[in-house]
């Protein structure tokens, strides 16, 4: 049994999960922009200078993690987009899907649980993967569009970090819950903010530093190997 329950043995009420390195055993985008770059979708040039955000803004990188770089889609079409992570997400979840954390999923989900899928990888590609797992909701990086495609900047909130406690709190006021009756399944540091802040957590193939926070805390623990993003 890969039940996830409240301190109390109590079904939470919501179920936050977090997608890449938690449900998938990859990066769902890295994955995304292989292949395009295989597609000859994205041109070298552009990943050029996608690269090169990174080595202009390293403090950037540190600060708002690596997916605030968005610029590869710079003029590429919404349709193209989702076309393309349609392909994607029919082959990361028949090959990279996370059984504990998708038996843990259903499981809740059979109990009356909500399931949201709170993730910064883009949305076109979470909102893919999606359709066919038992998910009620998704929260990802939303990109800005405008007559000539994507800008390659982002709208809205990402979920990223203490972000994802903003997200997470509206979402559990919409359903009339308290944040700490949900319970968050999760694998990197940055999301330890939302994990503490949960009535359960489960760190799922955590990285080192959530790993040795998860033992303090006494959180659930998936051993596996780790994510990561890059």
């Amino acid at each position: 049994m890969n039940a996830v329950r409240l301190t109390d043995g109590t079904i939470p009420a919501i179920y936050f999960v977090d997608l890449d390195g938690t449900l998938l055993t990859t990066s769902s985008e890295k994955f995304f922009i292989k292949h395009l770059i295989r597609r000859k979708i994205l041109s070298p040039v552009v990943f050029a200078g996608f690269l090169l955000q990174y080595l202009l803004h390293p403090v950037r990188t540190v600060r708002e993690g690596k997916g605030w770089n968005r610029s590869y889609l710079k003029g590429m079409s919404p349709d193209v987009a989702r076309r393309e992570a349609t392909v994607c997400a029919g082959k990361l979840v028949k090959n990279n899907i996370r059984h504990w954390t998708l038996q843990s999923m259903l499981e809740l989900r059979g109990s009356g649980g909500i399931i949201v899928l709170l993730s910064a990888s883009l949305e076109y590609i979470v909102k893919a993967v999606a359709v066919n797992l038992p998910v009620d909701d998704i929260q990802a990086s939303s990109p800005e569009i405008t007559d000539n495609g994507f800008t390659g900047n982002l709208i809205g909130t990402r979920p990223w970090g203490k972000n994802k406690i903003e997200i997470a709190v509206n979402i559990c006021k919409r359903h009339g819950v308290k944040i700490t009756d949900c319970a968050t399944a999760a694998d990197s540091w940055s999301d330890r903010y939302l994990l503490m802040e949960s009535g359960s957590s489960v760190a799922v193939c955590p990285d080192r530093r959530l790993k040795r926070l998860a033992a303090k805390a006494n959180w659930r623990t998936v051993k596996c190997r780790h994510t990561k993003w890059a």
